[in-house]
């Protein structure tokens, strides 16, 4: 094992030297006490790391193996131009299986400063065809989309114009992907988990650099999309849709010129995601930011904040930016009773306050203060 892991080692050097910074290692386990104690953290200098797992599979079957050497095979291939890219799979040898060495997949996914943890199991239809389970789960989770919102207000009252200023923000919060019955084939799934790789790259990036690794995961999530029919895995398919938003939203960012046609494209795969799963509250809190964007009309952002905030009444980052949309045309005391919320949920989660709050409190008082 030592042997292996130094000439694996050495290999990774070989690569960062050529400028690609790409790599992939696979661990076969043998120790069934392996996953007790700590290792070093393979590949410390990826940026965007995925820890793998076999398929766990009925019987003796040695798909799970098979299908997790597939997927690893597959994602390091379209990762060959993503510096910084990284995956690690953790397999046992033949006649063994993952489930026998208790390991937690986020447990090592943390320990290798991974970015995301998959794991999933092999279930044989009547034919013998294997449907693959996979869940993937966001250790770190990407960035979100956000937009700054300034607007001139008038107080219920009928009192002195005020000027909102606030953050309508709409981060990733489903930690969670599950992808239902994959027939046989992994590369729907390697697009996705490529397409992800490059939104976590290009989402914290600017300019031409954002541009290249957006585009990319653009692309490989459309070819995810094309593969994949609702009649399959209508949740994966509508996040894959949420990812396809945010992409274009930060590309219209990266893109001034042609950010028009860009947001317009967010607001489709937005729709289409809402579609798809009208239960995700991360759905209609994006399509409140790019309306936010658009300069679309205020009422729009606010009813889509509306409908988050019933689907997820304990983020308090959606009460937040229902606050900044009810100041924003004068409904001031609707404003102070959602921070109020937004206050009891951070109570509640035992959680730091978020200055968002606290500076929009005062913006209020302030402007009811001039306003008498």
């Amino acid at each position: 094992m030592n042997r292996r892991y130094r000439t694996a080692i050495f290999a990774l050097a070989f690569v960062m030297q050529c400028g690609l910074a790409h790599a992939g290692m696979r661990v076969e386990i043998t120790d069934p006490r392996y996953f007790e104690t700590p290792h070093k953290i393979i590949f410390p200098w990826a940026e965007i790391k995925l820890v793998s797992f076999e398929f766990e599979a009925t019987g003796d079957d040695a798909q799970g193996k098979q299908r997790a050497i597939e997927l690893h095979d597959q994602f390091l291939a379209k990762i060959h131009d993503l510096q910084g890219g990284a995956i690690i799979t953790y397999v046992t040898p033949k006649g063994q299986k993952i489930s026998n060495y208790r390991v937690k997949a986020l447990d090592v996914a943390e320990q290798q400063k991974a970015q995301m943890a998959l794991w999933g199991r092999i279930i044989l239809d009547s034919s013998g065809a294997a449907l693959i389970n996979a869940r993937l789960m966001l250790v770190t989770p990407p960035p979100g989309i956000s937009a700054r919102y300034a607007k001139a207000a008038s107080q219920d009252e009928g009192g002195l114009p005020v000027e909102v200023l606030g953050l309508i923000d709409a981060p990733v919060t489903e930690m969670r992907i599950d992808f239902n019955t994959l027939k046989t084939d992994v590369t729907p799934l390697a697009y996705f988990l490529s397409g992800l790789a490059r939104y976590y790259k290009g989402a914290v990036r600017e300019g031409n650099e954002a541009k290249r690794w957006l585009q990319g995961s653009i692309d490989d999530l459309n070819v995810f999309v094309k593969q994949m029919s609702e009649a399959q895995d209508r949740g994966a398919l509508s996040q894959a849709h949420v990812y396809l938003a945010r992409a274009y939203f930060h590309l219209a960012n990266a893109d001034p010129a042609r950010a028009s046609d860009l947001l317009l494209k967010a607001s489709n795969h937005a729709k289409r995601a809402a579609d798809l799963n009208p239960y995700d509250p991360s759905v209609p809190a994006v399509q409140a930011v790019i309306a936010v964007k658009q300069d679309a009309d205020p009422g729009d952002a606010r009813a889509y904040l509306m409908r988050a905030a019933e689907l997820a009444p304990t983020d308090k980052n959606i009460w937040v930016s229902l606050a900044v949309m009810n100041s924003s045309q004068g409904k001031m005391e609707a404003a102070k009773r959602q921070l109020d919320n937004a206050t009891l949920v951070q109570r509640i989660q035992d959680e730091a306050p978020l200055p968002a709050i606290q500076n929009l409190q005062r913006q209020i008082e302030t402007y009811q203060q001039e306003a008498r």
